[in-house]
């Protein structure tokens, strides 16, 4: 029976969405564990195109042929979903090969829905290694990586559309009482840090997206689940 689900939600990842399933399809766990969804939010560079040779390798697709924006693609994915688990994976961003082996393993060893993992971080300047603590300190943790429940989150209204969608997301999950977290202490996620075009690296719209959290969820409870040092 397939347990994870890798969900890749694209726009106009032509020149990097083919590293990213090539790294979703070179894991070391059995193929049969796993299935690879992608959706395409209304890409009109040659992301497409791209896509249609990946379909004969056992990648499911499904397309938009408008932009609608990344929370509707992944809520869109989430809905299609057939596994009690799933693992985001940007388009531009790459796993580990035993991405999905080690958290599987870890959910299973310590009954966890939700796990985490160290990552490496790829900015124009460098590479580096960012361990990221066992706690549940939310802001460590980025969109992608993490080993979700399903159901859970469908439960909990999947995701929101605000800036820091996946703040959110965590926070909700902590607050329902119904998370189990384990976390692995490996690099299993490749992440890329300020890429071109990246709304997250527009200073203006993460002053909104910050103040848009705190409105939405208090100070203080921003605070205890590590979101204090978010922004000043």
């Amino acid at each position: 029976m397939k347990r994870v689900t890798v969900l890749v939600c694209v726009h106009n990842d032509e020149e990097t969405i083919g590293a990213a399933l090539e790294s979703a399809l070179d894991q070391t766990c059995d193929r049969e564990t796993y299935d690879i969804l992608v959706v395409d939010d209304g890409s009109d560079d040659g992301t497409a195109e791209l896509l249609e040779g990946f379909r004969s390798r056992g990648i499911q697709l499904v397309r938009s042929d408008r932009n609608r924006g990344l929370v509707a693609s992944c809520n869109e994915g989430l809905s299609l979903i057939a596994t009690p688990f799933f693992v985001r994976l940007d388009g531009d961003d790459a796993l580990e090969p035993a991405s999905l082996e080690s958290l599987l393993a870890a959910s299973d060893e310590h009954g966890a829905n939700v796990v985490t993992s160290d990552r490496w971080e790829a900015s124009p300047e460098r590479r580096k290694l960012r361990r990221v603590s066992s706690g549940a300190d939310v802001f460590e943790l980025v969109a992608a990586g993490v080993l979700l429940p399903t159901e859970l989150v469908r439960e909990l209204g999947g995701y929101r559309n605000l800036f820091w969608e996946e703040y959110d997301l965590y926070l909700r999950l902590l607050e329902s009482g119904r998370a189990r977290f384990a976390h692995v202490g490996e690099p299993l996620y490749r992440y890329t840090v300020g890429a071109t075009g990246q709304l997250t690296s527009n200073p203006e719209a993460i002053e909104r997206g910050w103040s848009e959290l705190r409105e939405l969820w208090g100070d203080a409870l921003l605070a205890r689940h590590g979101l204090q040092h978010a922004h000043g």
